[in-house]
């Protein structure tokens, strides 16, 4: 798994914590409001020290990708300025905390679609090969470095140790996903932290999980884009709800589309901020084989 399915898993997971906790109880439970937002704040401060300290520390001393890094870097900032006033925020089943975390997760939703549609884009045209297969072993090492920072100096293993382990099963992003699904119910009640830096046995069953991922999105790109066949254009969230597939997968499956050139998507600028998606001639095409 090259860098940018690593980084794109943790957007699409991100993403799907950001649509679950406007629905969950604001209180009591292990999916609560609280506790799902704590899973949102750790997630995404570890996603981000980890872009930082690889992927945007490699673009920054480019002249072409230096202003966007620092564009994208100032929204890192934003973001977690706004995760730290809405998490001191007692209660949280308010319809005003829930309207500030929406516009919380609207930015973030773009600051991932930047991030994918302009940055990596930018990366692929200016990094070589080498600096790839580099960036993502250090995108790796600088997930352990945050995990363990924030568990309080755990003994990790090395990282050489858990690279592939770690490429192989998606990184953190997918034992997260895998133990908030229940995909490993059964094998430990350890949180996902837990279950990435423990020696556990469940590496096998999340180098399973990644396959059956990987065949599902192919799955879901198939039905996505005979979805968006039938409509001038539409948006992700329609799609979502049309496909009953969790909007951070359907995110993901678009930009898969997109990048293969199969659709195009641009912002809408009215009240409500969503993304819309539109069929292109080759996507038509593979749609009606």
């Amino acid at each position: 798994m090259d860098l940018w399915q690593l980084i794109a898993n943790d957007h699409a997971n991100i993403a799907d914590l950001c649509g679950e906790i406007p629905r969950a109880f604001p209180d009591g439970g292990v999916r609560s409001r609280e506790r799902l937002f704590r899973d949102l704040d750790t997630e995404l401060r570890r996603h981000f020290e980890a872009e930082e300290e690889s992927l945007y520390d490699a673009l920054e001393d480019h002249d072409r990708a230096e202003h966007l890094v620092d564009e994208l870097e100032h929204e890192h900032e934003e973001i977690e300025r706004r995760l730290g006033e809405l998490a001191r925020v007692r209660d949280k089943g308010t319809q005003d905390w829930t309207q500030r975390f929406r516009d919380l997760a609207a930015l973030i939703e773009g600051h991932f679609h930047r991030e994918e549609h302009e940055l990596l884009p930018l990366a692929r045209e200016i990094l070589d090969e080498e600096e790839f297969r580099e960036l993502r072993h250090e995108y790796v090492e600088e997930n352990i470095e945050a995990l363990r920072a924030r568990q309080g100096g755990w003994d990790v293993p090395s990282s050489g140790l858990l690279l592939g382990a770690l490429v192989g099963a998606a990184a953190g992003a997918l034992a997260f996903a895998a133990w908030r699904g229940g995909a490993l119910r059964g094998l430990t009640d350890r949180t996902p932290t837990q279950l990435l830096l423990s020696r556990a046995p469940v590496l096998g069953r999340l180098g399973g999980l990644m396959s059956r991922t990987g065949r599902r999105r192919r799955q879901y790109g198939a039905e996505v884009l005979k979805d968006v066949a039938q409509r001038t254009r539409t948006s992700v969230q329609d799609v979502s709800s049309r496909l009953r597939l969790p909007i951070g997968t359907t995110y993901a499956v678009v930009a898969d589309l997109e990048r293969k050139g199969l659709v195009r998507s641009t912002r809408h600028q009215g009240p409500v901020r969503e993304r819309i998606v539109a069929i292109t001639t080759r996507g038509r095409e593979q749609a009606q084989r």
